[in-house]
C-alpha cells in the first residue's frame, strides 16, 4: 500500500483538476476536503473520491464555477441553491455564511439544496470551531442514495444521513462528533472492497435480512442494505435519529427526503452555528469543557483500555501519526488515480 504526504496528495489532485480547467479556488477547496479527510483517517471521504469527481465533471453532474444563489434570507438564516456545483465549495460557503450571521444574531442556520456530495462533514464544523463557535451539520443524499434499511426492514430506504458537531476549546483541538446515523458510512464499504477485505459482521444485511460480510453484495442486485446505527440491539435509535436528519436536511432545505431511484443523488445540507461569546465568555466556557474532559478521563478504565478518548481525539492522533509516517492509499484507489494522469 503506497504512502504519500499530504502535500503530495494535494499536488496530485490539483494537477488533475488543472487538466480539467477547474479554477484554482474551487480545486483548492475540493482538494483540501479530500486530503483533510485522509489526514485524520477518514479514507472513505478522501482521495478515493477523486475519480468520482472526474466522472461527474465529465458527465455534467458537477457544474464547476456556477454561482451559489441565495433564495431567501433574514438576519439569522439563509436558504442557498448550490446549482449542482462542487459540494465542498457549496458547504464551505454555507458555513461561512452561518458564521457571519451568528456574529450578528448569536445563533444562525443555513439550508442548502442542489448540492453535490460534500464529503466529510467534520471538516466544515471545524471552520466554526476556529471562530470560537459551535457548529452542527447534517446531510442526507438529496432524496437519493437509499442504502440504509429502516428499523425492521430489509430494503434500503434512507441514506447514511451523517451528523457532525465541533466544539472549540481554547488552545486545543476541538471536540468533533462526526458520525453516520447508519452502522457505517457507505464509503467505508468501498474501502473494504478496494482492499479485498470482508466487512465486519453486523454492517450489512442481504435481501432476505441475513447478515453478510461480502462487500460486493452491497453493489449487487438486489443490493445488500446497511443497518441503522445500533445494529441489531438498538437500531431503532439510529433509525429515529436518521429520520430527523433526513427531515432537517431534506424537507426543511427543499432538497427532499429519501424517496428512491428517481431522486438526484447529492446532499441536502443543514447548518446550525452557535456563537459561544453570545452566551458567556469563551475562556470560561473553554475552562468548563476542560474540567468536564478531565472528569470523564478520570474514570476507572476497562481491561485493555489505554485511555478514555473524547469524540474526534482518535482522528487528531491519527493526523499526527500520518504527518510523521505518511498517508496510506490502497492499491486499487492509487491505480484508479493513476489513470487520471
Amino acid at each position: 500500500m503506497p504512502n504519500f504526504t499530504a502535500e503530495e496528495l494535494t499536488t496530485i489532485c490539483l494537477n488533475v483538476f488543472q487538466k480539467l480547467n477547474i479554477s484554482a479556488s474551487e480545486a483548492e477547496i475540493v482538494t483540501h476536503s479530500m486530503v483533510d479527510a485522509n489526514r485524520v483517517g477518514h479514507d472513505s471521504h478522501g482521495v478515493i473520491h477523486l475519480l468520482k469527481y472526474v466522472r461527474e465533471l465529465e458527465t455534467g453532474l458537477i457544474e464547476p464555477g456556477v454561482p451559489i444563489e441565495t433564495l431567501h434570507e433574514s438576519a439569522s438564516i439563509a436558504v442557498l441553491d448550490g446549482n449542482w456545483g462542487f459540494g465542498p465549495v457549496i458547504a464551505t460557503r454555507a458555513v461561512e455564511v452561518a458564521i457571519q450571521k451568528a456574529k450578528q444574531t448569536d445563533i444562525s442556520s443555513v439550508a442548502v439544496s442542489r448540492c453535490n456530495e460534500v464529503g466529510r462533514l467534520g471538516g466544515y464544523a471545524c471552520l466554526a470551531a476556529d471562530a470560537e463557535m459551535i457548529a452542527l451539520l447534517m446531510a442526507n443524499d438529496h432524496g437519493g442514495g437509499t442504502c440504509v434499511a429502516p428499523h425492521g426492514g430489509v430494503e434500503g430506504r434512507l441514506s447514511t444521513n451523517p451528523i457532525a458537531c465541533a466544539v472549540p476549546i481554547e488552545g486545543q483541538d476541538p471536540i468533533i462528533l462526526d458520525m453516520s446515523t447508519s452502522v457505517v458510512a457507505s464509503g467505508k464499504i468501498r474501502v473494504k472492497q478496494h482492499r479485498d477485505e470482508a466487512v465486519p459482521y453486523g454492517w450489512l444485511i442481504d435481501a432476505e435480512g441475513e447478515s453478510t460480510t461480502n462487500a460486493d453484495d452491497f453493489y449487487g442486485t438486489p443490493p445488500a442494505a446497511i443497518l441503522p446505527f445500533g445494529g441489531g440491539v438498538s437500531a431503532h435509535k439510529g433509525f429515529g435519529l436518521s429520520v430527523i436528519v433526513d427531515i432537517l436536511s431534506g424537507a426543511l432545505t427543499g432538497a427532499g427526503c429519501s424517496q428512491g431511484e428517481d431522486a438526484r443523488v447529492g446532499n441536502g445540507l443543514f447548518v446550525l452555528v452557535i456563537n459561544v461569546a453570545s452566551f458567556r465568555g469563551f475562556p470560561g466556557f473553554s475552562a468548563e469543557i476542560e474540567r468536564f474532559i478531565a472528569y470523564l478521563k478520570s474514570a476507572k478504565r476497562a481491561a485493555g483500555v489505554d485511555a478514555i478518548r473524547m469524540p474526534g481525539e482518535r482522528g487528531w492522533e491519527e493526523q499526527r501519526r500520518r504527518e510523521r509516517e505518511g498517508i496510506p492509499i490502497d492499491a486499487e484507489t492509487w491505480t484508479q488515480i493513476q489513470t487520471l494522469f
